[in-house]
């Protein structure tokens, strides 16, 4: 399940890459195989909860277009994405699992935030506050290399609200 090329790239110019180095297992040489890993978004916590990161493009999304982007930008889309995928249904808490959701009358211990890490794995995920504390114990030790993640569902975005107007086309 292959990435845009210009999402790879964008990815790659960002710093957002991560690389492992292994021998080829399919020869007696000396061969090294380089592996790119990309940024992943996850879904809830589990391994196969991890989703490929979308494409602001391919969801014709309200804001900027990929090449005009920053990271400041991507995590803005990033954040319009997860509250569709909130409304769907489609998204846990990356620590606790239980069903993330937005109502008024939510108590303040359910409420969530999206954040960002930037470490051996590099990832976007939702957690409740209150589980932001566990989520860095539960994190140590996932490697990119050992996730298999799926494509990442597609949500309309095209109307989501930004903070900046739609470009006219």
């Amino acid at each position: 399940m292959p990435v845009e090329p210009d999402l790879e790239a964008w990815f790659g110019a960002e710093g957002l890459v991560r690389y492992s180095v292994t021998a080829s297992a399919e020869s007696d040489d000396d061969d090294v195989v380089e592996v790119a890993h990309l940024p992943l978004v996850a879904l809830g916590p589990r391994d196969d909860d991890f989703v490929l990161p979308p494409h602001p493009d391919a969801l014709r999304y309200a804001g900027k277009r990929l090449h005009d982007m920053t990271l400041k930008d991507y995590n803005e889309f990033i954040f319009r994405w997860f509250e569709a995928a909130i409304r769907m249904g489609d998204a846990r808490c990356a620590n606790c699992g239980r069903v993330l959701y937005e109502a008024p009358e939510m108590p303040p211990t359910d409420t969530w935030d999206a954040i960002f890490i930037e470490k051996d794995l590099v990832a976007w995920m939702l957690v409740h506050f209150d589980c932001k504390r566990w989520l860095s114990k539960k994190l140590t030790g996932i490697q990119p290399f050992e996730l298999h993640p799926r494509e990442a569902p597609v949500y309309e975005l095209s109307s989501s609200a930004s903070r900046e107007k739609p470009r006219h086309s």
